[in-house]
């Protein structure tokens, strides 16, 4: 059995390596120089810059993958008061612990809104197959838990809009919660122990570390090999690439995309033209990301936390800023701080997209006026755009997951964040139990 899998973002590097420990062949081929997709780590002078995922959180594939990579000497632990979340309300930022026992003590709800999630309890589950993340939370616990919580946590997380996200999609796991203990606080009280294990980590030099030293593990990797066609004869997968040197065309018993929805539809429109019209359905809004340096001490704010979060209903022009520099050492020089400023998502498209100029200019200004900051510039600045940042888990997203469900019986599947979850925890899991369903269906398998 030979396998191909087309893409080298986190999924595609962890599905290879696996099926490599398993003595599978594959070819892995990213059309590109650079591995790791959206885990993005680049260097700038003196400041260490995330433009993807800034932390992970432990995971028991994560916790392997990383002893097995020797990488322990390089995790960086999160700050010890990193799991302090602010919100920004009525214009200024109030501390908001993420879980809902602790919200029951916060300041940033009303007294209505705390007495309405003590009745979580007693509220009846409700079996709605395309319930959103706001009618869940609203039908739970009440609007104020809706408008200052979740919301921002959705937009800065997902770069999303949870009155278009479907629950059982985004958080099955609440959903599951509801469905068996009849209350999502009551379930919480079962797994807090496990919650209090979710610590976030980064690495030293940056989560392009991740990527790297699996790559570097790798037999068959192909960087700059980009497929333009992909065909089926007897059975068999025709992989059509141009390489540096040549175009050439390989069998393969099996294909695994590993790509965003829109590249994979580009690559499907003539073998699966139907799965190829669900992905392009499939919503991408833009981000900006943009990191700005300060010195200390100009700015009032003590920064002792994660972050902030933006509500919409603040109307702010930034979504979130992660205190970068309070999160992890060794971000900017030390007598800086840094901030890891997102700009847009489904909630505000226009946002991110603005010229970068006023972008960069903008950001600079909220970042002054939120966080008491008196210099009249920043002692640097540096941005991304991600034209096509995150899958949205709505409606839309349905038809694609149903439909590669199907294709797996053709020996097509699916590693992917569209499908597995955007976060890096879910997507080495997903990889993980790819390579062994593409394992139980080699012909050894049935007879061992």
């Amino acid at each position: 059995m030979r396998v191909a899998i087309i893409g080298a973002g986190i999924s595609g590097l962890a599905l290879a390596y696996y099926l490599q420990k398993l003595g599978i062949p594959y070819d892995l081929l990213e059309a590109g120089s650079r591995v790791g997709g959206n885990i993005r780590t680049v260097r700038v002078g003196d400041y260490l810059l995330e433009l993807g995922p800034n932390a992970v959180q432990f995971s028991p594939e994560l916790d392997d993958l990383v002893r097995e990579l020797k990488l322990e000497t390089e995790v960086l632990p999160a700050a010890a008061d990193s799991h302090n979340h602010f919100v920004l309300r009525d214009g200024t930022y109030q501390q908001l612990p993420l879980t809902p026992f602790s919200l029951l003590s916060n300041t940033c709800f009303s007294w209505k809104t705390r007495y309405r999630i003590l009745q979580e309890k007693n509220i009846p589950p409700a079996d709605n197959e395309y319930e959103t993340v706001s009618q869940f939370f609203e039908r739970r616990f009440g609007p104020g838990v809706l408008e200052y919580a979740v919301n921002p946590l959705i937009s800065g997380l997902f770069a999303g809009d949870p009155d278009k996200l479907l629950i059982r999609k985004l958080f099955p796991q609440l959903k599951e919660l509801e469905m068996e203990h009849g209350s999502v606080l009551k379930g919480l009280a079962h797994r807090r122990k496990l919650a209090d294990r979710l610590k976030s980590f980064s690495f030293v030099e940056g989560m392009a570390t991740l990527p790297l030293a699996i790559a570097d593990k790798l037999i068959a990797l192909h960087t700059e090999h980009q497929v333009e066609m992909i065909t089926r004869c007897e059975g068999k997968y025709i992989v059509s690439c141009a390489s540096p040197s040549e175009t050439d065309a390989e069998e393969y018993d099996a294909l695994v995309l590993a790509l965003p929805a829109p590249k994979a539809a580009d690559l499907l429109h003539y073998t699966f033209p139907g799965m190829a019209a669900a992905l392009q359905n499939i919503h991408y809004p833009p981000l900006a990301v943009v990191h700005t340096a300060y010195n200390r001490r100009d700015v009032s704010n003590p920064l002792e936390g994660f972050g902030a979060m933006h509500p919409k209903a603040e109307d702010a022009f930034t979504v979130r800023s992660i205190w970068s520099s309070s999160v992890f050492s060794g971000r900017c020089r030390p007598h800086e701080v840094l901030f890891t400023t997102f700009v847009g998502g489904a909630q505000a498209e226009h946002h991110a997209l603005t010229e970068r100029e006023a972008l960069l200019q903008q950001v600079h200004q909220e970042l002054r006026e939120l966080h008491g900051i008196t210099a009249e510039k920043p002692n640097f600045q540096y941005t991304h755009l991600w034209q096509q940042s995150m899958p949205q888990y709505d409606i839309h997203i349905e038809d694609a997951h149903e439909m590669a469900e199907t294709l797996e019986t053709e020996g097509m599947y699916i590693a992917a964040n569209w499908q597995s979850g955007v976060s890096v925890p879910s997507c080495i899991r997903a990889a993980k139990e790819l390579a062994c369903k593409i394992n139980s269906t080699r012909p050894h398998a049935h007879n061992s």
